[in-house]
């Protein structure tokens, strides 16, 4: 990204338009998060230098969707964008902006955002939610342990990274189901050792990333 390029947010940037937003500001499209893997977020952005974590920021910009009540909605990394927030390093992030719907109707934007696959209508044990109980902002995210879970299984290389939208929340659904574990250091650990063999079963192969050998 060219800095020079990026613009401060405001509900007129036009589509592809990069930007620069306050965190605070921005809009989640999901009810939950892996917090195991926002503290590892916090860790890494805090070990880098100003000019590292800019450069850094710019490189992973968040796509966003600027939504009828003129706000930025997020539509992926959001455990970056509450990692970012947690730190207080700094206020704003850059942004990208993939599509503007201030004109539109709530209801042409809901069914873009799922339609786009934009927007993650579960909480943090997987049950169905409305959009309007996405909380306004990032912090009052819930967590998901399972979506953790997920998270380190894919650093163990239990599946592939894919681009199918919410992968490690579908990872984490189809273990919600057949592994209980205590939300400790030692259960985590011990989980994902589990886990492992468990993505390699039949039963998760129509899962995103679903290891081939």
């Amino acid at each position: 990204m060219n800095i020079t390029s990026a613009a401060d947010f405001n509900p007129d940037l036009p589509t592809g338009q990069l930007g620069l937003a306050n965190v605070s500001r921005l809009h989640p499209a999901q009810m939950a998060l892996g917090y195991r893997e926002v503290t590892y977020r916090v860790q890494q952005f805090k070990a880098m230098t100003t000019v590292e974590l800019d450069a850094y920021l710019q490189e992973h910009f968040l796509p966003i969707v600027i939504a009828p009540n003129h706000l930025p909605y997020v539509v992926d990394h959001h455990h970056r964008a509450r990692a970012i927030q947690i730190t207080g390093l700094r206020e704003t992030v850059y942004v990208k902006v993939l599509e503007n719907c201030q004109n539109w109707t709530e209801a042409e934007f809901w069914q873009l955002m799922k339609q786009k696959a934009w927007v993650y209508l579960y909480d943090k044990d997987g049950k169905s939610v409305e959009p309007s109980a996405i909380p306004n902002g990032l912090a009052q995210l819930q967590d998901d342990k399972y979506r953790s879970l997920a998270w380190g299984i894919l650093q163990a290389g239990g599946y592939a990274k894919s681009d199918v939208p919410f992968q490690e929340f579908l990872w984490g659904n189809y273990l919600r189901q057949i592994l209980p574990f205590e939300d400790t250091e030692a259960g985590f650990n011990q989980a994902v050792l589990e886990a492992l063999p468990l993505c390699k079963s039949p039963e998760a192969s129509h899962l995103p990333g679903y290891p081939k050998s």
